[in-house]
């Protein structure tokens, strides 16, 4: 079965993701260089999609990015902070290069949590333990 994407997609830039409504998630894609910009308007274009429901699922695959600057993610944070209401529910999966030694810790900020990943199964197994439906499947 092929996925239906959304037309909320966005395939031209550093920051690349699609929405699966069906699905009740999202995927982005991160290719450096991109800057926080870019990351924060693809997540704000997720967001804005009609009604994410509170089990929606995001995979955001940077194995093809660099490590993030200590600013970089503590923008993140203050993101995530900012958006808590909208993101009460969602998980987030990050995968990250083999080569990124420390992964992040499981992060939390209200009911919204993030975690990193090396391994594409297990990053889909996190988002979608109960396998009731079918998980995304990283985009590369």
């Amino acid at each position: 079965m092929t996925a239906r994407l959304s037309p909320c997609a966005n395939s031209g830039m550093a920051v690349t993701w699609f929405v699966f409504p069906e699905r009740h998630g999202a995927e982005l894609l991160l290719i450096d260089p991109y800057t926080f910009t870019e990351w924060e308007d693809a997540m704000l274009a997720v967001l804005e999609t009609p009604a994410p429901p509170r089990d929606f699922r995001i995979l955001i695959d940077r194995r093809s990015a660099a490590r993030p600057s200590s600013t970089f993610v503590a923008c993140m944070v203050n993101f995530f902070r900012a958006n808590e209401v909208r993101l009460a529910g969602t998980l987030a999966a990050v995968l990250v290069s083999r080569s990124v030694s420390e992964a992040l810790p499981d992060l939390r900020v209200g009911r919204f949590r993030i975690r990193a990943f090396h391994d594409a199964a297990d990053a889909a197994k996190w988002l979608h333990p109960d396998d009731g439906e079918q998980p995304l499947a990283p985009l590369a």
